[in-house]
């Protein structure tokens, strides 16, 4: 079988397994073993992660995001949508029922954007996720919010800055104030600090560009003493924009073994379904929950990746450029 593609690249003396692994105690460390047979191409009976899609509303307008440009590449994608808290649990009532060990909370727009989204984390708990993380931008990260999240059960927040300075920042994540989230990143120490507690762990990404690349050292320097761990991902032009100041590029990873259909689901906010959480898989839809349940989506999706080569069409194009990571 052809090597799986790699995603992403955690910093080299970081190992948030590991840390989790002794948070969470053996049943992580067993689901991250079936997460890592499943990327090689092993065929569990039922998905190891969920992505849901909080909401497709966002208070920044990143020029790389589809969420910032809805309408233009994906005019299917409504603007300002929230997912139905009714559906989430009956998502979750079903994840329960074959013990779905990870699930992610945020997708297309900004989930601190629902004020209630602690209530989200302490439900997917109380539903038996054992790891349960929730991807932002940072802006509406306040102490309070962290506190909340933090009772709720949260086990990782991974915020995403893409910047050193900022200049950079200001072009790659407009809407956001670089000094507001250097002090919500403060604020979250602090509170985690107070609370004398290891969790939730702390992922900061850094998504590669040609407007970014030369801060990648100084953002590793600049924020590894503050994260628990840190993420770099290479960018892939998946809106198809033309080369701007950004100098946006796609990576030169060669097809390959496309491990996402055989790990993962995502749940939009309008209720679709879909085999991975890459903006390709938009247009591999599956079915709308819960017409069809989770399970059944997952297997159709697996089928999309064909052992041994990156699948059909849009499987092709995408190359898991995965901007997400679990």
């Amino acid at each position: 079988m052809p090597k799986a593609i790699q995603r992403s690249r955690l910093a080299a003396d970081q190992d948030p397994e590991a840390s989790l692994g002794r948070l969470l105690g053996p049943a992580f460390t067993d689901y991250r073993l079936k997460f890592r047979a499943a990327e090689a191409g092993g065929r569990p009976s039922a998905p190891l992660h969920l992505d849901v899609d909080v909401t497709t509303a966002c208070n920044f307008s990143c020029p790389m995001c589809p969420g910032g440009q809805t309408g233009q590449k994906f005019p299917g994608l409504t603007k300002g949508l929230f997912l139905d808290r009714d559906l989430y649990r009956r998502a979750l009532a079903e994840a329960a029922a074959f013990g779905l060990p990870s699930l992610r909370l945020g997708l297309t727009g900004e989930p601190l954007l629902a004020e209630d989204i602690d209530e989200w984390v302490a439900e997917a708990k109380k539903a038996g996720v054992l790891d349960i993380s929730l991807i932002t931008n940072g802006a509406l990260l306040t102490r309070e919010r962290v506190r909340a999240l933090m009772d709720a059960g949260l086990t990782r927040l991974m915020v995403s800055v893409d910047a050193a300075g900022p200049e950079t920042y200001a072009r790659v994540r407009p809407g956001g104030d670089w000094d507001a989230l250097r002090e919500n990143l403060a604020g979250f120490l602090e509170v985690r600090r107070a609370a004398a507690s290891s969790l939730p762990l702390l992922r900061l990404s850094f998504v590669e560009m040609k407007i970014n690349l030369a801060e990648r050292e100084e953002f590793r320097e600049l924020f590894a003493p503050l994260a628990d761990y840190l993420s770099f991902q290479r960018y892939q032009n998946i809106l198809g924009l033309p080369e701007t100041d950004l100098g946006l590029y796609d990576s030169n990873e060669q097809a390959g073994f496309c491990p996402e259909p055989f790990t993962r689901l995502a749940l939009y906010a309008d209720g679709g379904l879909f085999p991975c959480c890459s903006d390709f898989g938009r247009r591999a839809p599956l079915g709308r929950f819960p017409q069809i349940s989770l399970v059944s989506a997952w297997n159709a999706g697996r089928n999309l990746t064909e052992a041994g080569a990156v699948g059909r069409s849009p499987c092709r194009q995408c190359i898991a450029s995965s901007y997400f990571t679990v």
